[in-house]
């Protein structure tokens, strides 16, 4: 059996790997948005303290203040440039025609699944990270609100 005679196999293997990128694509910016909602949460929430009757320094404010600390270092992690790998290029395609292995489309179909597959797992460990910054970031604010009603409850 031939590389053609897979051809649509190949295809089939392609299609499904454009697909997996395209929704990481979108789950990158998914994190992001996500981090800019944190940041305007937190925000909200530093706020709230000023609006209370007193202005002394307490270990409840010290504590939200940590607490919003990390939501920021969180967000700021997140919405730092990283490079993902979501496209191939020209050349890569070219260089795949130039090999002395080259069999056909079906073989361009099987290499190209391959490397976006490839690229799928470099970008995986990136958003993975990006991910837990957001867990972090959530917990973070989690404190500073749990801190906000403690000050409330206390004055």
């Amino acid at each position: 059996m031939t590389a053609r005679d897979w051809d649509p196999e190949y295809r089939l293997m392609l299609e499904e790997a454009r697909r997996s990128i395209d929704r990481q694509s979108e789950r990158v910016q998914t994190v992001r948005e996500r981090a800019i909602g944190l940041v305007g949460f937190g925000a909200i929430v530093a706020a709230a303290f000023g609006l209370g009757d007193t202005r002394a320094v307490d270990i409840v404010g010290i504590l939200a203040l940590l607490a919003f600390v990390v939501v920021a270092g969180s967000a700021l992690y997140i919405l730092k440039p990283r490079v993902f790998k979501f496209e191939l290029s020209a050349r890569l395609i070219e260089s795949t025609l130039d090999l002395p292995s080259y069999e056909g489309i079906a073989h361009l179909h099987y290499s190209l699944a391959i490397r976006h597959d490839e690229h799928h797992a470099y970008n995986y460990r990136k958003l993975e990270h990006m991910q837990t910054a957001i867990a972090i970031g959530v917990l973070g604010l989690s404190i500073e609100t749990v801190a906000l009603v403690v000050r409330l409850m206390l004055s």
